[in-house]
């Protein structure tokens, strides 16, 4: 199961870097990566999944995602958004992979 776990939050930090790359399309690459960590965080009270924090960023970043499409209009806040998305991303897909290997 741990490594069902690892292949989902894969999947997690490829949805998060899709939607920088990606971001001129209306696919919703974020919105499937915050359902996968609400399933890792559900199934993690089960079976003991480490680094679950990232999870909670990436849900948090999909709050703040919306927020800052729906009231904040500035550009700084559309940077911190892009780099905090793009770390959490790679965060997790370099924890996924040290599973794999």
């Amino acid at each position: 199961m741990l490594i069902r776990i690892k292949k989902m939050q894969f999947l997690v930090g490829i949805c998060l870097i899709l939607q920088i790359i990606l971001s001129s399309l209306f696919l919703p690459f974020h919105f499937i990566a915050m359902f996968f960590s609400i399933v890792i965080i559900i199934w993690q009270r089960r079976f003991c999944v480490l680094q679950i924090r990232y999870h909670y960023y990436a849900v948090i970043l999909y709050i703040y995602r919306l927020f800052v499409m729906l009231v904040l209009t500035y550009s700084f806040f559309e940077m911190l958004y892009l780099f905090l998305t793009l770390y959490v991303g790679l965060i997790l897909i370099l924890l996924s992979l040290k599973t794999f290997l």
